[in-house]
């Protein structure tokens, strides 16, 4: 895939990964802490989507099934710890 491939990618792929995982934590967190967790959705957010974007332009040339596959699952990673978080 070519630079431009995956800056389309990326423009697709970080709304998705952001939106649904702060307005969950928007709506279940308490009023005097929610600045705080959406501070911390957004820092688990942007590690997953770096990680995962990293792991995927590596194993991207050798096997792109593979490097799709992962940045669907580092797409899911916040959600674990939204389930994990106590509302």
């Amino acid at each position: 895939m070519d630079t431009l491939s995956w800056i389309i990618v990326a423009a697709f792929y970080a709304p998705l990964h952001y939106l649904v995982p702060l307005l969950i934590t928007a709506f279940r967190s308490p009023d005097e802490q929610r600045a705080s967790q959406l501070r911390r959705t957004a820092i688990d957010c942007t590690l997953s989507m770096g990680i995962g974007f990293a792991l995927v332009l590596w194993l991207a040339r050798e096997n792109l099934q593979l490097a799709m596959l992962i940045l669907f699952l580092s797409m899911l990673l916040p959600y674990v710890r939204l389930l994990l978080r106590q509302p």
